[in-house]
Order: C-alpha cells, then sequence, then structure tokens
C-alpha cells in the first residue's frame, strides 16, 4: 500500500484525483492539502511515498516546493500534476518521476502509480551485505567500490559533495555547505545545486548497495555510510601511545601525497595543513631516538621527512649524516649539491653552515 499526499490549490482537483487513486487500488491517501505550506510541515510527520504537487499555487510555485522536499525527504516519489506544459524541463531538474497534465487521464495515472509500485517492491527486496567503501584522501579523493574499483561521479561538484561529507564526518548545515562549496553563487543557485548534488551522490551510492546513504535532519546534511579511509588509517598510528617500527613502515607507505593536494579545495587546507605538520613530527621523533631502529627503515623515515617539507634544512642534515655515517660518502655529496642547487634556484638563498661543515669534513 502507498502512502499518498496531494498537494492543490483547487480543492476540486484533488478530490478527482482523489477519486481516481481510490479506483486505481493499493493507495493510501494520507493527506490532502490545498495550503502547500502545510504539506510541506505534515511531510515529515506523514512520510509518504508519493506526493501528487500541483505547480501554479497562489501561496508558493511547486518547482520551489519540490526543491525543499526533496532535501528533507529522501524516500518521497515527487509527481507533478499540471494544466501547463511549459513546467517539464524545470520539473525534471528537481528529479519529479513523472509529470502528468491536467485534464488527468485514468490509464495515465495507473500506469504512474504501476511504476511507482514495482520500484518500491523492488527496493525492498533483501540484499546482501554490503562491504565498506574505501576512501582515499592522499594526493586526489577517490572512493573504491566492494571490487575497489573507483566511482564514477557524474559532476566534479558530486565529487567534491562527497569529499565534503567525510572530511566533515558530522552533520553540516545547508547553508556553510553551500558557503563552501558554491561561494560564488547567488543563495538560489547554490540551493539548486546543493539539491542537485545530494540527488546524485545518493543515486550514486544507492546503485553500489547503499539506499539511505545521505541523512537529512534540521537543515543538516551528513553521509549516513560506514568506510574506511587511508586518512583514518594514518590517524590510528599517529594516535599510538608507543611507537613499533612497523608502524613507521605503514605510515611510510600510507602517507604518498598530502590531504587532497590534488584537488584544490579550499575547505581542505586546515587539514591538509595539521595533518602534515603530525606526520613530521611523528617521523621526527623517530628519526631523533634512532636506538634499536633498523638502518632501512631510519632511511626511509629520514627520506620521507625531506619528501615532505624538503626546505627544512635540518632533515637533509639528517640525510646526509645518515649516509656518511654509512660509509656513502659520494652520496652524501649528491644530496648536498641536489638540496644547494634546489635552494638556490628556488630561494635564492645558500645552505647553512652546520650542513657546508659536513661536506667539508668528509
Amino acid at each position: 500500500m502507498l502512502k499518498v499526499i496531494l498537494v492543490d490549490d483547487e480543492i476540486l482537483a484533488i478530490e478527482l484525483l482523489e477519486t481516481m487513486l481510490k479506483e486505481i487500488g493499493g493507495i493510501e491517501i494520507v493527506g490532502k492539502f490545498s495550503n502547500p505550506f502545510e504539506g510541506l510541515e505534515n511531510l515529515s510527520a506523514q512520510k509518504p511515498d508519493i506526493l501528487f504537487l500541483d505547480i501554479e499555487m497562489k501561496e508558493m510555485n511547486g518547482i520551489k516546493l519540490a526543491q525543499k522536499i526533496e532535501a528533507l525527504s529522501a524516500q518521497t516519489e515527487i509527481v507533478f500534476v499540471t494544466a501547463y506544459d511549459e513546467y517539464a524541463l524545470q520539473a525534471f531538474n528537481v528529479h519529479a518521476v513523472d509529470y502528468i497534465l491536467k485534464p488527468i487521464e485514468k490509464g495515465r495515472l495507473e500506469k504512474t502509480v504501476q511504476r511507482i509500485q514495482q520500484r518500491r517492491v523492488q527496493s525492498e527486496l533483501p540484499s546482501p551485505q554490503v562491504p565498506l567503501l574505501q576512501a582515499n584522501f592522499l594526493g586526489g579523493f577517490r572512493l573504491l567500490d566492494q571490487q575497489k574499483g573507483p566511482i564514477k561521479w557524474r559532476t566534479k561538484k558530486v565529487k567534491e559533495f562527497c569529499a565534503y561529507l567525510i572530511h566533515q564526518n558530522k552533520s553540516v548545515h545547508r547553508e556553510k555547505i553551500m558557503e563552501e562549496l558554491w561561494p560564488d553563487r547567488t543563495l538560489d543557485k547554490a540551493s539548486v545545486a546543493l539539491h542537485t548534488s545530494v540527488y546524485h551522490l545518493r543515486k550514486e551510492l544507492k546503485n553500489h548497495g547503499y539506499h539511505e546513504s545521505i541523512k537529512y535532519d534540521d537543515e543538516r546534511y551528513s553521509l549516513a555510510i560506514e568506510l574506511n579511509s587511508d586518512v583514518q588509517d594514518i590517524k590510528i598510528i599517529l594516535n599510538k601511545t608507543q611507537t613499533k617500527v612497523e608502524d613507521v613502515k605503514n605510515l611510510i607507505d600510507l602517507y604518498k601525497n598530502h590531504y587532497l593536494a590534488e584537488e584544490y579545495y579550499d575547505w581542505a587546507v586546515e587539514e591538509r595543513e595539521q595533518l602534515q605538520k603530525k606526520v613530521i613530527q611523528f617521523l621526527d621523533k623517530f628519526v631523533m631516538n634512532m636506538d634499536a631502529k633498523t638502518d632501512r627503515v631510519l632511511k626511509e623515515a629520514i627520506d620521507k621527512l625531506v619528501e615532505i617539507d624538503p626546505w627544512e634544512e635540518r632533515f637533509t642534515v639528517l640525510q646526509v649524516q645518515f649516509h656518511i655515517q654509512q660509509g656513502e660518502h659520494r652520496a652524501a655529496i649528491e644530496t648536498y649539491n641536489r638540496y644547494k642547487s634546489n635552494l638556490w634556484n628556488q630561494l635564492g638563498i645558500k645552505p647553512q653552515e652546520k650542513l657546508v661543515n659536513l661536506i667539508k669534513n668528509i
């Protein structure tokens, strides 16, 4: 039995539609409203499967009402019933499932109801347990499916919206999302862009078995799926009270690039800087406490420090010192010359005295 709400500012139109739906059967009408605002207020309480909605209403245009409903109730299918055909494109831009012209033909209405009924039955069939998705943030953002293949995005903004929700890891007010993802757009255009991104992200995640992937409550969005991420794995290592050589090796392998460095998202800058700082502190502490550490892992840790922050001369000093201690004098000189050249070409300065003296004493 499909739960249905009818919204139309013409009472006769509501009564006619109600009569037809009862004749079709399989329908429970849980609300009839001539005022669209009252219909919107009752939506959360009734949670209908279908909303039959007029477009030309005095209190509010049906298209604008549909945009609000789309964010409020993901489970509600919107069917526009109108005497005007010029709104068709706008209707499907807010992802209506159908567009029926007045005067309504019973056969046409019945096809719409049957199609929605069939889709609902299929969605309620039991499905196997869905494995966790894998989110990778180091370098570019990638979301990997159960077969470890990258999920394809409808647009770059849908991809960014997904990354943003995972990044926040909490409910975020819709206005903050619009400010950070669409700062140059007007409020109306940003709102439409947000609704579109919500729709496409829900659709894509649903294709991978996640039917309730985005929550919307009190004008706040959050991602409602469990997943693994490379950043999560890194933070587990960083938060350990005792550091093992194996942890250092794993961290070096995981930290292949900076947080979302290839995406250029302004909202990611602070997290990128904080994560980089913590990784440097972790590796620096390991290098400074070299007792019982294998030479191979020590070298990898020093090399990673130089890779992360090539302009911190103290790390290059450590690199040169390591080569000298291993009797690798040629490697020490090559490391020094490379650093000296880059320092002069990029910054126009020379190495400090401590590093110069290391090379002189070889």
